[in-house]
């Protein structure tokens, strides 16, 4: 009994000190920039209030017909159109949000400094556990060691770190969770299924689509190993079980999608209600803009993200070659770029970098898994060149964020204003 405990501490020791660098880091640095203004952290957030206003609606106030993040629309005075999902996953720590509450003699709110700190450790602890799934996707079909360099330079090198750090109240951290999560579920019921791993699969597959619709396409990852396995009927068997699993997530109690079905009905009548249509948001497939999407100075992916080059340039090596996964992962991004370049608001308003592909980092792990083993076969020069590029590359992201002007980076989007930043960070300015 003692020899199999310390050898399943032994096999997760490295996991739990990834979830700790991730999480107490994440945590440290969002205290050192909103912990001096907690009263003006929730009111500054933008869409991040909405996303948690949610919490003091359906735990304390009671009313979700007046939130202060809302639109309006002609059925209904106002309207909350982020949906559930982007901040559910915050619940959790609601308890120890409100007995820090009591105890420092705050007004129960919602939005005390106490509840400011607590939604920073709860962003920071899905930030850690996200890394950990992405680390176990990627190590599934790499090495150890690139795996986590993988994992750990997509941290430090996308806005990941941002969103983790300087806008906690945001769902991409969460989403990015819900997703690595799913995919590690799905690859374990494809094993084998048990019991857990087929819950947590339908709970964060039908969160994450509740947090951005268009995470249902991350579905194609485990249906594509599935069916592409030796012996593929077996893959698409072992998803179908066990059914009683199935029956039990799709129980409506604990189901978030009839929650946010109540809200809908409630406000509008209608069990459905497209909250985006109501405000005339809406997709121009005939005017879609992937090269914006990727290049534009205003919050393109590969600008304010180029590590991600060397990412999809191994990813499209691995898929002409047929690598398993590596069809599946470009699949997904590509079906996640065009939908993203057929928005009407395709640079997704305030923004650092393009925050729609934050939550497929846990699957871009893997493809960036396959690029670090490569090169820690190869020669030490070549080690040391790759490093000096991704030391420069995380350098500059630390650095943009450092000089984040929301004028510059999503509003007037124009490349000599980039490069002069560029240009300071490279100065040490």
């Amino acid at each position: 009994m003692v020899s199999q405990h310390v050898n399943w501490r032994d096999r997760h020791l490295l996991e739990w000190l990834l979830f700790m660098f991730v999480a107490v880091l994440s945590f440290r640095e969002a205290w050192i920039i909103g912990g001096s203004n907690t009263y003006d952290f929730f009111w500054g957030a933008w869409d991040g209030l909405g996303y948690y206003q949610w919490l003091p609606s359906a735990f304390i106030t009671g009313k979700f017909d007046w939130m202060f993040w809302c639109h309006r629309s002609p059925r209904t005075q106002r309207y909350l159109r982020i949906l559930v999902g982007g901040r559910g996953l915050g619940a959790p720590i609601l308890p120890d949000s409100h007995l820090l509450t009591w105890f420092f003699d705050y007004p129960n709110t919602g939005f005390a400094p106490t509840n400011a700190v607590c939604m920073m450790a709860s962003t920071a602890i899905y930030a850690g556990a996200g890394a950990v799934f992405s680390f176990r996707l990627a190590r599934r079909y790499s090495t150890t060691t690139a795996a986590l360099l993988a994992v750990i330079t997509i941290y430090g090198g996308s806005n990941l770190y941002f969103y983790a750090t300087s806008q906690p109240l945001m769902s991409h951290v969460h989403s990015y969770f819900l997703v690595s999560l799913f995919c590690w579920c799905g690859l374990r019921i494809i094993d084998g299924p048990r019991p857990v791993h087929v819950m947590l699969f339908l709970f964060s597959g039908a969160m994450m689509v509740l947090v951005r619709q268009l995470n249902i396409a991350v579905a194609l990852f485990p249906l594509w190993l599935a069916w592409t396995m030796p012996g593929s009927a077996r893959g698409m068997e072992q998803l179908g079980r066990p059914p009683q699993c199935f029956c039990a997530g799709f129980d409506p109690r604990s189901d978030p999608w009839a929650l946010q079905s109540i809200y809908w009905h409630y406000l509008t009548g209608d069990w459905y209600a497209n909250p985006y249509a109501l405000n005339n948001e809406h997709f121009e497939f005939d005017r879609m803009v992937p090269g914006l999407v990727l290049f534009s100075p205003r919050n393109g992916w590969f600008v304010y993200s180029p590590v991600f080059l060397i990412v999809i340039a191994t990813l499209l090596v691995e898929a002409w070659r047929g690598r398993r996964p590596a069809r599946a992962i470009l699949l997904i991004l590509v079906f996640t770029l065009l939908s993203y370049s057929a928005w009407w608001c395709w640079w997704l308003g305030g923004a650092y970098g393009h925050r729609g592909f934050i939550d497929l980092y846990g699957l871009v792990a893997i493809p960036f898994a396959w690029f670090f083993r490569y090169v820690i076969r190869r020669t030490w020069t070549l080690r040391i060149l790759t490093a000096v590029l991704l030391w420069a590359f995380i350098r500059l992201n630390f650095g943009m964020i450092e000089h984040y002007d929301f004028d510059i980076f999503s509003v007037d989007g124009d490349w000599p204003k980039v490069l002069e930043v560029v240009g300071n960070i490279a100065a040490g300015n």
